[in-house]
């Protein structure tokens, strides 16, 4: 597993480390950050309604691992997209 290089304290709403994802998405390629950040943003703003909705921090969590990368574009991209078909 790539160890993750952005990390995530706590546990998200089952219980289950919120570095679980951080790693995840670490090992993704930069075509799969994009598509999972599409994902969670347009999940995050779908539940808009629900603050304690694991899909915030995750939709953040891709905007850090973009930045990590030195590759903010992969998030802006995938904020288009995810704002195009809200």
């Amino acid at each position: 597993m790539t160890e993750a290089t952005i990390t995530l304290a706590g546990r998200d709403n089952d219980g289950k480390p919120r570095q679980d994802f951080a790693n995840t998405i670490a090992a993704l390629s930069d075509a799969e950050l994009m598509a999972q950040a599409e994902k969670k943003i347009w999940l995050s703003a779908y539940a808009n309604n629900n603050p304690r909705s694991d899909y915030h921090w995750q939709a953040d969590a891709c905007y850090d691992e973009a930045h990590r990368r030195g590759r903010p574009e992969l998030y802006t991209q995938a904020y288009d997209k995810a704002v195009r078909t809200m």
